[in-house]
């Protein structure tokens, strides 16, 4: 036997329109500020925006897969909070992924080079991506959440379930 609906209190987000104009416009300043923070060194600068790239498109899937199931996100927080969760991840696998590619450069230059890139360099760096990358993805997650997601329209108020509350027995 099914009831009336549980009256929806708190509307989710909705993307601001057009979306085709305002995504973009988020995923570029999102990823790109921090890119002038490296305005002299293309180095640090490429390495900022793939690695932004890379959460970002996991947050964007991770976000979708909720929204699939039928959660859309009802506040900004929970957007950051798939942004920082994936950039999580991203910081703490990046020295691992960099070692191994390092390791693999060097030994196609140098024979035996690989004997020098450790587990223990990956684990000695961890802790200094995670301290530079979070609050980087903090504040892209912010951005991106307050450039792309909108309120939707309150809810009709005069659909009030007040009334039709049982007390307990």
């Amino acid at each position: 036997m099914r009831g009336q609906p549980i009256p929806q209190r708190i509307p989710p987000l909705s993307w601001r329109k057009p979306a085709f104009l305002w995504t973009p416009i988020a995923l570029a300043l999102s990823i790109g500020w921090p890119a002038g923070l490296f305005y002299e060194n293309p180095g640090p600068q490429r390495l900022a925006i793939v690695s932004l790239l890379i959460v970002f498109a996991l947050a964007l899937v991770t976000l979708g897969a909720s929204w699939a199931m039928g959660r859309p996100p009802k506040s900004r927080r929970i957007v950051v909070l798939h942004v920082v969760t994936v950039g999580v991840f991203a910081a703490l696998l990046a020295p691992f992924a960099l070692t191994f590619l390092l390791a693999t450069v060097a030994e196609g230059e140098h024979s035996g080079a690989t004997e020098h890139f450790s587990m223990a360099m990956s684990f000695a760096t961890t802790p200094l991506v995670v301290m530079l990358g979070l609050p980087v993805v903090l504040v892209s997650g912010i951005v991106f959440a307050w450039t792309a997601l909108k309120r939707s329209p309150p809810v009709d108020q005069s659909e009030d379930y007040r009334h039709d509350v049982q007390p307990f027995r």
